[in-house]
């Protein structure tokens, strides 16, 4: 499977961004199109840890 870099958190609508595989994720927009509070990239465990349930975008 390839690697997809756009992310969407299923329970809030947030989307984020993870350039490079096993790499961090990076918050882009809130699910109300908003610019995020924090750009801070954060590792997927710590992220999932934090409730969030990050799939990728579909489109």
């Amino acid at each position: 499977m390839a690697h997809v870099r756009d992310l969407v958190d299923v329970v809030s609508g947030d989307e984020f961004d993870q350039p490079t595989p096993y790499g961090l994720v990076y918050p882009v927009c809130t699910a109300d199109g908003s610019a995020p509070s924090s750009q801070r990239g954060r590792t997927w465990e710590h992220l999932t840890a934090s409730g969030r349930v990050l799939r990728p975008v579909s489109g």
